[in-house]
């Protein structure tokens, strides 16, 4: 492969990976709140790295410190999911026992309104 179609394919990954990882960024910003945020926060955010990651990689590829690049986006691919899973778990816990969420709330109010229709009723 040429050194320049090398740089082309090189800058075109990393703008894929910046554009994602720009996207991933006005996805935790415009959403309200953190169960909401996990998804802009984890998936786009982490192929955008692996993306910046293979375009460096293509760009320095018989260098030693391509080890390094593939080291970090295999880390980055491994902790993102987990780290992802256990804030979600724990801001749905949490949202649960604030009342926030509840999963009785449409039967709840289905049955109350039954027993107000029913009480009216002569």
């Amino acid at each position: 492969m040429t050194d320049d179609l090398r740089e082309i394919v090189s800058a075109l990954f990393v703008l894929a990976g910046a554009l994602l990882t720009l996207a991933s960024a006005i996805g935790l910003v415009r959403f309200r709140d953190t169960l909401s945020r996990m998804h802009p926060a984890a998936k786009p955010q982490v192929l955008g790295l692996v993306l910046v990651l293979f375009g460096a990689s293509v760009r320095i590829f018989p260098h030693i410190d391509l080890g390094m690049l593939l080291l970090a986006g295999i880390v980055a691919v491994c902790t993102a999911p987990v780290i992802a899973n256990r804030v979600g778990n724990l801001a749905y816990h949490e949202s649960v026992e604030d009342g926030t969420i509840t999963h009785e709330a449409p039967v709840l109010e289905k049955f109350q309104a039954s027993e107000a229709n029913r009480k009216n009723t002569p």
